[in-house]
């Protein structure tokens, strides 16, 4: 079992990084220190929790149209507005942005470059070091006028191997096809049901029937004449002979 674990805010933004850039080269990922971190005061080095500070990301992201430059100035300018409080400094090709200096952009004259990675450190308040929440990453990668133009424009027929159409055309029949049914088959449907509404679905003849058939005559007139006066008795007795009879 590891003796030291990444902050979660920092495993979130790494999975922010995976979720905007999938193909992104890892090669130059990294969070835990190696012997060259140990020997001075880093935060990839564990505190006396066991929590790691910071990560580094490989600046190759492979994702057509965004670049790691992207990221940093997003993540820049939401420190300076105080939208992000996470972070406390963030290191990118011998440049670096921190909170003690509001964020301002300073040369950064280390011995690494971060020209292949981009290093980010964060809070060890435990509020922030723990919080989940989303670092809006996705944002970069938010459709724009062109992209949802091209969608409109798209010939689904060519993804599904049917006719030509657009996918604005599919999304119009789809809709008309939808009013037809609203327009026409439901009302039909309504006036069907409240014609069954209407409808007396019990026979009450039958299972008068059904009840008498499982009685004798005989023992019935008798149990009839013994309950009852002598003429509703009578009265009773032709009624249950006719329903009998019948």
């Amino acid at each position: 079992m590891a003796d030291w674990s990444l902050v979660p805010c920092l495993v979130k933004l790494r999975s922010e990084f995976n979720g905007i850039a999938p193909n992104r080269d890892r090669e130059s990922d990294g969070s835990k220190g190696d012997a060259a971190h140990a020997a001075r005061d880093s935060d990839h080095n564990p505190d006396r929790r066991g929590l790691v500070h910071a990560i580094d990301v490989d600046v190759d992201l492979r994702q057509p149209g965004l670049v790691m430059e992207d990221v940093v100035q997003f993540l820049v300018d939401r420190c300076r507005r105080g939208l992000e409080r996470r972070l406390t400094y963030i290191i990118s090709n011998r440049r670096i942005w921190s909170a003690a200096y509001s964020w301002r952009e300073r040369s950064y004259s280390g011995s690494n470059a971060h020209d292949k990675h981009t290093h980010f450190s964060a809070s060890d308040a435990p509020a922030l070091e723990a919080s989940t929440a989303s670092w809006h990453l996705e944002d970069l990668v938010a459709l724009t006028d062109d992209d949802i133009k091209r969608i409109w424009a798209y010939n689904i027929g060519s993804a599904t191997g049917t006719a030509s159409q657009s996918a604005q055309g599919a999304l119009v029949t789809a809709n008309v096809r939808a009013g037809g049914i609203a327009n026409t088959q439901l009302p039909a449907l309504a006036v069907r049901v409240a014609e069954l509404a209407g409808k007396d679905f019990v026979d009450e003849a039958a299972i008068v029937k059904a009840v008498l058939a499982g009685f004798d005559p005989k023992a019935l007139a008798a149990a009839v004449a013994e309950a009852l006066p002598r003429e509703q008795a009578r009265q009773v007795a032709d009624e249950l002979a006719q329903r009998l009879a019948a």
